[in-house]
């Protein structure tokens, strides 16, 4: 599926969902740092919520722009095809966008439900075409990941900076239309790109492709089983659904950062450097710092390992990033201990950093490796509605998440702070261990290599998706 040439060892086509994502990624991520702030905020239009109702509509937001990542997935594998799906996606959330910046407390909610759906169609199906650009076995899949990943952190991190500097400043509302310019020029791209996508993200019709495309591990007679699925492909879908609950667990811990740890850092934290407070939102551009800063080591060592034979299966990675991302809820747990010592009640910015630093250090370790993992491990005519059942998992993770965030109002952040640590360390540390077993459910297909069978397989999905 390289017919379109290759850009630094990857397809062309790479580089422009790449761009694509980070101008997505660069609207929501600048909605999403500033919405809680606009929310609790008494100044610039701010509506001067409590913490708890605004964790609570975060929280239900967040979710939903996840959850509608599954009839945006199911839509285009039965209908749309994924490229159509994310043109449609994109120019909702163009006018999602825009409407935010509209004063009007009906606009903000209309907006917050054109933004739902536009995502719901544009996220699950975006990620599910950078796995179509690499054939099964293709030792460049992950790392393909992580330099999508990398988009979609430049386009958070330039969202913090700029979003977020004229949300605080200059008001809210002229914040949330910058997001929506954003999402214009990932339209742009991504229309003036489709020449590099020949063949990837079309609808495909299965009739023609159960008759025509079979390999040793999945016969022809696929079909015969419960719901259509054979033995092997349940237990592939088994472990794809393992790992959605070490999914959950990840995100419900992660996302503390645009909810409980953005008020911690709002309202608990010396955010003074050298005379200058830094704006509250710049800090949730760190993660994305820390990504693109770290995002490429990462992918070297992954291929550096796999070359040699020695790369870690999926779940194992998984595994270590859950643990890392327990290890950065330590340092919550010292800054904590700090405020509740200290005179003026706050605590020093430098456990924020470290925070996110090993939060970040986690993320690449588990997320564009669960996003590789699904498109190597599920069902090929389900793919794309496993990605948007990844990215439902996502939202619930961020429901949990403002849940918490609201346990931390009652029961105190540092409470909250060492049960998240203790856990996700642990859990991590019990799925490395039991990686070997849970991998066999696999049956291979993660670590599966090219032969002559698959790559004629290759060539008659690329004449079929013509």
């Amino acid at each position: 599926m390289d017919n379109q040439g290759t850009l630094f060892g990857h397809p062309k086509g790479l580089m422009v969902l790449f761009f694509t994502e980070m101008w997505e990624r660069f609207s929501y991520y600048g909605m999403r740092g500033i919405l809680v702030l606009f929310l609790v905020s008494t100044t610039h239009g701010g509506y001067g919520w409590t913490n708890e109702e605004a964790l609570e509509l975060y929280g239900t937001y967040t979710m939903f722009v996840y959850l509608m990542s599954i009839p945006g997935g199911i839509l285009a594998d039965r209908y749309l095809g994924q490229k159509k799906a994310v043109i449609i996606g994109g120019f909702t959330l163009v006018a999602g966008h825009f409407l935010m910046a509209y004063p009007p407390e009906w606009a903000f909610y209309t907006a917050l439900v054109l933004i739902v759906l536009g995502t719901g169609l544009l996220k699950p199906n975006i990620s599910t075409m950078v796995g179509g650009l690499y054939r099964e076995g293709d030792g460049r899949r992950d790392s393909g990941f992580t330099i999508f990943y990398m988009g979609i952190n430049l386009g958070a991190l330039l969202a913090s900076l700029i979003v977020g500097y004229v949300g605080e400043v200059y008001g809210w509302h002229y914040g949330f239309s910058l997001a929506g310019f954003g999402m214009v020029l990932g339209q742009v791209v991504f229309i003036w790109g489709r020449k590099y996508l020949h063949g990837i993200g079309n609808l495909t019709k299965e009739e023609k492709n159960e008759d025509k495309i079979f390999t040793k591990d999945q016969p022809k007679p696929a079909h015969s089983g419960f719901l259509g699925f054979n033995r092997n492909e349940w237990d592939r879908i088994i472990v794809i659904l393992i790992s959605f609950i070490i999914v959950l667990v990840f995100w419900a811990s992660f996302e503390q950062a645009g909810g409980l740890m953005n008020l911690y850092a709002l309202q608990y934290t010396d955010r003074f450097v050298f005379g200058w407070e830094v704006p509250t939102a710049w800090l949730q551009g760190l993660n994305a710092f820390f990504i693109l800063s770290l995002g490429g080591i990462v992918a070297s060592i992954w291929i550096a390992l796999a070359k040699k034979g020695k790369n870690p299966p999926s779940i194992f990675k998984m595994g270590l990033g859950t643990s890392i991302l327990g290890i950065g809820f330590i340092f919550m747990v010292f800054a904590s201990l700090q405020r509740n010592s200290s005179a003026d009640g706050l605590s020093s910015l430098h456990w924020l950093v470290f925070a996110y630093l090993f939060h970040t250090i986690g993320e690449l370790a588990l997320s564009p490796v669960s996003l590789s993992f699904i498109t190597k491990v599920a069902p090929k005519r389900i793919v794309a509605s496993m990605m948007g059942l990844y990215f439902a998992v996502t939202g619930l993770g961020n429901k949990l998440a403002s849940l918490i965030g609201i346990w931390a109002q009652r029961l105190g952040e540092l409470e909250i702070f060492m049960y998240i640590a203790g856990f996700t360390i642990v859990l991590g540390l019990i799925l490395m261990i039991l990686t070997k077993r849970i991998n066999k459910l696999t049956h291979g297909m993660e670590d599966k290599k090219i032969d002559e069978e698959q790559a004629q397989t290759g060539q008659l999905l690329e004449a079929e998706m013509s």
